[in-house]
């Protein structure tokens, strides 16, 4: 009966959030000016604390031995005379701090966001040139003990510096904007004279801040400002630690007249029903706020929040296009990359012609990078509330993305039944390995003609070995990719198996042994295959190259490799829908079970630790998890949370078992056995407690997530599953 009514009780109250839902123009997110660069809300902040904090689970937490401990701990230091804490305590008494913290609470029950304003685009866009400075930095961090040396210190602070200065326009001082939803307005212009008087006085102290703090009208909103101008000269002390070449001063006055411009402004105040913070550069964001110019909820990405606005939303996420451009690979990266080609092949004396070779090198690199690069687009996602949990969507308005979403994915070859399964299915692209090729080829001859002719003997004869004995094993290698493993894997489809029916009660031979079998978590890549006679071929191939690999290394260096030692030859087996091929580990010390695996099969390969997971995944077994996957997906992932956890647990119940008898004894005997009989009164409560930790884990059931390609758009929709603890 207890049950029933819980769960009729939980119905109802799903039907009343949803007969309660707001309408687009209720968020906060409305007051938000359309030009904003990123977003993060919070939506039902009290409803989603309040299921926490009314649920069966919360309250075994509770009752865990260590938080009793720490709350009775907590009670004292709030009543012992001159504990800090019996002073807050006193404080938080005062009725103005009462109405105060009542207002907080207020603040955080329904709606909040955080922003940024499109300075975050700027801002993104310097940082983006400095990450850029510091790779070509890194460039030369490589080159360091070699006869292409630079000095990396040198390199790094001049290209900073050369980047600041010649980007002044980008150095601002990003806003950020928190807003809370409140029903105490009256409250908070109460709160706010009172900070107002506070910051007024304790400005008045410092001579620097008289004028720091102000009270105005801004847009639609009142406001307390205070503004901060940095030190230029503190500024200036900063930076001559950093930039000390004789002949930068003037890239160092220009970035000290641009720091010079700027100012800090911290703004509080109250927007509508909103209480608003921003720290930035400037308030003139503050003016658009609530006003009848355009607002984010109003744009394109949005509309897919506005027609979710039924469903109880949780959280809101979103990124601007502009924001994400400004972190693309651009022409000015691939230019700056070929001005610090230019300046390596100078630094070491090359030639005009290898220098420009240098430089084409790179650029047809990064270009060629940059073409198959997504391109930016907007990105959103929201969650909401489930009856039986929370669900979301996740929209990607990025183009030129890798993902294939034509058709079904195949599950036939993942277990049935494994604790989480991940499949994609990426667009196979022949030409961008062959571009790849063609670049790795130009880059060795440009190497071998224009910089080992210019080394001694040792260094010539090194690069006439390289390419005589190393290059025909690297093409034979692109060989076997091109025509083996390209065509064989063109449907594009792969996933990543975590499984867990396999068992040890002995994992490594210097480990005590388990009283009770420990679940061996089992992970497994699976390629889906096209055509598996040349996948065989190709695995055939690579295994010919790794003994051809040993020889030559044995011809280069007689004493790098033992020459009795040879790479093993694999077990073959046949096995349900495949051939398995096994590589013992006997000098690990690890479980026997545990052997690299190779299984081919008619449509799957698969990687694996263990045989007997090799074998399963080869045999053919439909998905028996929770989900409808028969639509044109690109991605899916699945987690059977409880079965997981149970996987889980006997490892952490082991780990506490050993970590008492380490204490103990001061070591581990790997003859002895660890169980219940090895435990102290301290690792039986631990475990006590453990297990309700666990029992908490598993009121997460499970998780599901599906990526399609809809329009223009690569959209994911993820829901999991809950379950609160039964009643004690």
């Amino acid at each position: 009966m207890i049950t029933k009514l819980t769960l009729a009780c939980s119905l109802f109250a799903a039907l009343f959030v949803n007969a309660h839902t707001a309408q687009a123009a209720d968020l906060g997110i409305g007051l938000i000016p359309d030009d904003a660069a990123f977003l993060a809300s919070t939506l039902r902040g009290r409803e989603q604390y309040d299921r926490i904090a009314t649920s069966n689970a919360f309250a075994s937490l509770k009752e865990l031995k260590s938080v009793e401990k720490a709350l009775d701990e907590l009670a004292k230091q709030q009543t012992q005379p001159g504990n800090p804490m019996a002073l807050a305590m006193m404080m938080m008494q005062m009725p103005d701090n009462q109405e105060a913290i009542a207002l907080l609470q207020d603040m955080v029950a329904t709606d909040t966001f955080v922003f940024g304003t499109s300075s975050w685009v700027t801002f993104s866009k310097l940082a983006k040139k400095l990450q850029s400075a510091q790779q070509a930095a890194n460039v030369a961090t490589i080159t360091k003990g070699t006869d292409l040396e630079l000095d990396t210190g040198a390199t790094l602070n001049r290209l900073i510096a050369e980047t600041l200065a010649a980007n002044t326009d980008l150095i601002v001082i990003p806003d950020l904007v928190w807003g809370f939803h409140t029903t105490q307005t009256d409250a908070a212009k109460k709160q706010l004279d009172r900070i107002e008087g506070f910051a007024t006085s304790m400005a008045q102290a410092q001579p620097m801040l008289a004028d720091a703090v102000a009270r105005e009208k801004i847009g639609a909103g009142d406001f307390i400002t205070v503004t901060i101008k940095p030190d230029p000269n503190l500024i200036k002390m900063a930076m001559s630690n950093v930039v000390k070449f004789d002949d930068m001063e003037e890239e160092l006055e220009k970035i000290l007249k641009r720091v010079g411009e700027l100012e800090i402004v911290v703004a509080l105040g109250i927007v509508k029903e909103h209480v608003v913070l921003s720290i930035g550069g400037g308030t003139e964001h503050l003016q658009a706020m609530g006003s009848t110019g355009g607002s984010l909820l109003d744009t394109k990405p949005f509309k897919v929040v506005r027609d979710a606005t039924e469903k109880p939303l949780t959280s809101i996420w979103y990124r601007s296009q502009k924001l994400a451009k400004a972190w693309e690979t651009s022409p000015e990266d691939v230019e700056q990359a070929k001005k610090f080609a230019t300046a390596v092949a100078e630094a070491n004396e090359l030639t005009p012609e290898a220098t420009a070779e240098a430089e084409k090198l790179v650029g047809e690199l990064l270009e060629g990078y940059a073409s198959r690069m997504p391109e930016a687009g907007p990105w959103l996602a929201y969650s909401y509330l489930t009856d039986t949990g929370y669900a979301g969507e996740e929209w990607n308005w990025a183009k030129n993305l890798p993902w294939n979403g034509s058709m079904p994915l195949s599950f036939d070859h993942f277990g049935g039944d494994p604790l989480a399964v991940i499949a994609l299915r990426t667009k196979t692209d022949p030409e961008q390995f062959e571009a790849f090729v063609s670049w790795a080829n130009s880059l060795r001859q440009f190497v071998s003609n224009a910089i080992s002719s210019t080394g001694d003997d040792d260094v010539q004869e090194g690069f006439k070995t390289f390419d005589e004995k190393i290059v025909p094993l690297g093409e034979d290698l692109t060989k076997t990719v091109r025509e083996k493993f390209v065509p064989a894997l063109k449907n594009g489809q792969f996933g990543f198996v975590i499984d867990g029916k396999a068992s040890t009660t002995k994992l490594q031979a210097s480990l005590p042994a388990s009283s009770k079998p420990l679940p061996l978590i089992e992970p497994a890549i699976v390629l889906s295959l096209d055509d598996e006679k040349l996948f065989r071929e190709g695995l055939s191939d690579i295994f010919a190259l790794s003994d051809k690999l040993l020889n030559v290394i044995r011809e280069i260096d007689e004493d790098s490799i033992p020459s009795e030692y040879r790479i093993p030859d694999p077990e073959e087996k046949d096995a349900e829908g495949g051939t398995l091929w096994t590589f013992a580990l006997p000098e690990s010390g690890l479980d026997k079970q545990i052997q690299l695996s190779i299984g081919i099969g008619k449509n799957a390969a698969v990687f694996s630790f263990l045989p007997e997971q090799a074998k399963r995944i080869l045999a053919s077994s439909p998905l028996q998890l929770e989900g409808d996957f028969s639509q044109n997906l690109a991605a899916a992932a699945i987690l059977d949370w409880v079965a997981f956890a149970n996987a889980i647990e006997p490892w952490a119940t082991y780990v506490i078992r050993c970590g008492g008898v380490q204490q103990e004894k001061g070591k581990l005997d790997p003859d002895s056995t660890i169980g219940p009989d090895s435990e102290t009164d301290e690792v039986t409560d631990a475990l006590e407690q453990l297990a309700t930790i666990f029992d908490v884990f598993r009121c997460l059931k499970s998780a599901v997530a599906k990526t399609s390609i809809e329009e223009d758009a690569t959209v994911t929709r993820w829901q999991n599953r809950i379950e609160d603890l039964p009643a004690k």
